[in-house]
């Protein structure tokens, strides 16, 4: 595959611009053939001109000046020719560079994974169950108000707070 049309390393976006970048340059190169084509005619009209007044000097001239236009505009059909092959090559690759932007990576889903479960999957130490580490976090926190509860009923009991249910007497 040619240089200018392997689209391997960029993504959707950066594949349309580079096409656009093409086809804007092939556009270029239309109106380039065709101010050639019109100069070359102005020429060759001024050629039969000259050998119609019997100027073959004039005519020579004007012959080698249409000479000189004809190899341009013969470079420029060429240039524009492989510029628009190239443009259909881009284009035709453009789905194959929209598909695989849709694959699934499975090294990402599998992180997406591990994000949304909050787990490592395949780690030994979770009982293998998704969200088992959302689970011990839970019951850490349970554990901790609970610790919580029964300090605030020892304090109350210390003061001797009727509520408290120790019914400790105040000093």
């Amino acid at each position: 595959m040619d240089g200018d049309t392997d689209l391997g390393g960029l993504d959707l976006a950066g594949a349309k611009d580079y096409l656009l970048a093409f086809a804007v340059e092939a556009k270029r190169l239309d109106k380039e053939v065709e101010l050639a084509e019109a100069e070359l005619a102005l020429w060759r009209g001024r050629v039969a001109l000259a050998e119609g007044k019997a100027r073959p000097e004039l005519a020579g001239a004007a012959q080698a000046k249409a000479g000189e236009l004809e190899a341009g505009l013969a470079s420029l059909r060429a240039e524009r020719s492989s510029l628009r092959s190239k443009v259909e090559a881009i284009r035709l690759q453009l789905p194959l560079v929209r598909a695989r932007e849709r694959s699934v990576d499975p090294d990402r889903l599998l992180a997406e994974l591990q994000l949304m479960t909050g787990e490592l999957l395949g780690d030994s130490g979770g009982e293998g169950r998704p969200g088992s580490a959302a689970a011990e976090r839970e019951l850490a926190g349970l554990e901790a108000a609970a610790k919580a509860d029964a300090e605030l009923a020892k304090l109350k009991a210390t003061l001797g707070d009727p509520n408290a249910g120790g019914g400790g007497s105040r000093p």
